[in-house]
């Protein structure tokens, strides 16, 4: 009895394995009862809700890393903010960076503000490949690299090269188009995609004017300042879109195959 017991049970690995390389390299989805066998086997061992477009599972780390993406723009609340509270400091001119340069107290609630926003960043980045449907994820590669530039400007003050790890910042240019474009068919809302272009737009016509000199350096600050706004809002929108409309329907393909 314990040896078809366990025949069984290597029979219904077996058919997932087979079920997940068919669906991952093949571009293949399994179907009948062997769809059936690999939804409950991982749905049992693994306590998953939900399965994602691309046959996945979708657990709670899953979902959780989409989520905390909000902590980027309540932590950026802060970064924005700071300036304004520091005695004699002049938001106007100095940017957001330079708080790392005052009292201790400021300067490290700074800092590890930044290590927040690009921690979250990282995890949101994880949360894109694990839902997005393109095996290759420009989006997910875009917000990795902001989210290490971000940890960067945590660690490293604006003196050295390794803040912001030689302005691999940039990504965030292509971080909110991509995204929009790589969750089309699935977030579905041409609001988000037209606000998604407009804050790449907005990104490449910034670093143009940085690049051109044509900011001066009397308001620096404040135009930064402005500018992390949508910058940073980006992600918590982002993060309601992708969180409501993608585990819904994952919940919704659960509910009807069950």
């Amino acid at each position: 009895m314990p040896s078809v017991f366990v025949s069984k049970r290597v029979l219904l690995v077996l058919s997932f394995v087979v079920w997940f390389v068919k669906s991952t390299f093949l571009g293949l989805s399994c179907n009948g009862q062997l769809r059936n066998n690999c939804i409950n086997l991982t749905a049992i061992a693994a306590g998953y809700s939900s399965v994602s477009r691309k046959g996945y599972p979708v657990n709670f780390f899953t979902k959780a890393s989409v989520k905390q993406a909000h902590l980027i723009w309540i932590a950026s609340i802060i970064n924005i903010g700071l300036g304004f509270v520091i005695p004699g400091f002049d938001v106007f001119a100095k940017s957001i960076s330079h708080v790392a340069l005052e009292a201790p107290v400021f300067a490290y609630t700074h800092r590890i503000a930044d290590i927040m926003i690009g921690i979250s960043m990282c995890f949101f980045a994880i949360g894109i490949q694990l839902t997005s449907p393109s095996r290759i994820s420009f989006s997910m590669a875009s917000v990795l690299l902001l989210g290490l530039s971000m940890i960067s400007a945590g660690i490293w003050t604006l003196e050295t090269p390794l803040h912001l790890l030689y302005n691999l910042s940039i990504f965030m240019i292509i971080a909110p188009l991509s995204f929009s474009l790589e969750f089309k068919n699935i977030i579905k809302s041409p609001s988000f995609e037209l606000f998604s272009a407009a804050v790449s737009f907005l990104h490449v016509f910034m670093f143009w004017l940085i690049y051109a000199g044509f900011i001066p350096s009397e308001i620096n600050g404040l135009v930064q300042r402005m500018w992390a706004i949508p910058t940073m809002g980006w992600f918590g929108i982002a993060a309601y879109m992708l969180g409501s409309r993608q585990f819904l329907a994952n919940n919704s393909m659960h509910a009807t195959s069950a």
